[in-house]
């Protein structure tokens, strides 16, 4: 399904901030992580770089280095303030950078209390809300954008598909039918 990628032609080609790296080069390993900084609400990291992965391949896009950091609330609501001037919760943030064709490069900040907190608004389980949480840093990543209404239906269905073709694979698939985080 095709995407709007970000312009490049005189924009700012990345669609999230882009905070100052100490070393540039320290990212040209490829790999791909979860951490978990302060939550503690208890998440499988393992089924959630599954996810990762599968929605990466999905776009055809391999990890040059992606980290998905689950946060707590007030760790998250520091990063919104301090990138966006948004003194608020907010269930993600993302950081993209460059990376050769191919190939992604970035950080997806998630809280998962924050995805618990929202999952009953989208009719979502936590699990399941955390997951398309972390699809969606990962989809803009890959050059997704949702800052139109039209962009976002896209975004969201593209979500949806996503999370759907995770049914047939049975760490993931069994992981979202559960219920809290775990």
């Amino acid at each position: 399904m095709p995407h709007d990628p970000a312009k490049t032609s005189g924009a700012d080609p990345h669609p999230f901030p882009q905070p100052e790296l100490d070393d540039p080069e320290s990212r040209s390993s490829r790999r791909l992580e979860v951490v978990a900084s302060g939550t503690r609400v208890r998440v499988n990291r393992r089924v959630l770089a599954q996810v990762l992965r599968h929605a990466l391949a999905a776009e055809g896009a391999r990890p040059r280095e992606v980290t998905l950091a689950l946060l707590d609330p007030e760790e998250m609501r520091a990063a919104n303030r301090d990138f966006h001037g948004a003194d608020e919760a907010t269930d993600h943030l993302g950081f993209q950078y460059d990376a050769p064709p191919g190939e992604v490069s970035g950080d997806i900040l998630v809280c998962p209390e924050q995805c618990a907190a929202q999952a009953a608004d989208y009719g979502e389980t936590p699990r399941r809300e955390l997951a398309r949480v972390a699809v969606h840093g990962v989809l803009h990543l890959c050059g997704w954008r949702d800052d139109t209404p039209a962009r976002r239906r896209r975004m969201r269905s593209r979500e949806d598909e996503l999370l759907a073709s995770l049914a047939s694979r049975s760490g993931p698939a069994a992981w979202l039918k559960g219920g809290r985080h775990g």
